[in-house]
């Protein structure tokens, strides 16, 4: 199990993250979070099956919060 899910403070940040990561040509999707993840979280996180470090400096590095990583079994 690895760390592949990106939580946010809004779906707005979660959403603008997407479109980034897609630029990049780096796959991702938008998901519920986990209700047992939720407390750090708007609600959406986004799932990235490949290399989470690369999307998070991507997205960081655009200026995006970032209010935690996960690792999640399946969705």
């Amino acid at each position: 199990m690895e760390n592949n899910l990106i939580m946010f403070g809004s779906v707005t940040l979660a959403m603008k993250s997407r479109n980034l990561l897609l630029k990049n040509n780096i796959k991702s999707g938008l998901v519920r979070t986990p209700i047992h993840l939720n407390k750090k979280s708007c609600g959406y996180s986004l799932y990235v099956p490949g290399n989470i470090e690369k999307a998070l400096k991507i997205i960081r590095s655009n200026g995006i919060t970032v209010n935690g990583t996960a690792a999640v079994d399946n969705l």
